[in-house]
């Protein structure tokens, strides 16, 4: 899968990092195994970096993500969630934004790393270690992949 996150802070804090070609079926089954970490706890706040992913799911597929989140309500995690994108990913990132705020998630799509540290209340540096945590993860997790196939 082209993404992993970390869960921090006791469960406060989630920082997830994408990369590459996203299928829509890749998408939803994250969604589905982050809405339901036991290690999230409720309010919790988001930090996506997806800026150097590019996500199949279509402007109608958003809705799929979304009708997730109604499927858990009364439990829903997320408090508060910043989204990092690509300009190719923008639109759609905002139909999830503007649609989520209906389970009471609070979003706001960021084009900078420290503005949305700051809107979340998260230490710049601790995030930026994370997500080069979680990149070298990737790195490594392609790299035993391709030596298995070679």
């Amino acid at each position: 899968m082209p993404n992993a996150y970390a869960v921090l802070q006791d469960g406060n804090v989630v920082v997830e990092f994408w990369t590459g070609q996203v299928t829509h079926a890749e998408l939803l089954a994250h969604e589905r195994r982050h809405l339901s970490d036991p290690s999230i706890q409720a309010g919790a706040s988001v930090l996506v970096d997806a800026e150097r992913a590019h996500f199949g799911t279509t402007a109608e597929q958003v809705k799929d993500l979304v009708s997730l989140y109604g499927q858990i309500i009364g439990r829903l995690k997320i408090g508060r969630k910043a989204l990092l994108v690509n300009r190719e990913t923008y639109d759609r990132a905002l139909i999830l934004i503007r649609e989520v705020e209906g389970y009471g998630v609070r979003g706001i799509i960021f084009n900078s790393l420290d503005i949305a540290c700051i809107w979340l209340g998260l230490d710049i540096d601790m995030v930026r270690g994370q997500l080069q945590a979680l990149k070298a993860q990737l790195e490594q997790a392609d790299s035993a992949v391709v030596r298995r196939t070679t």
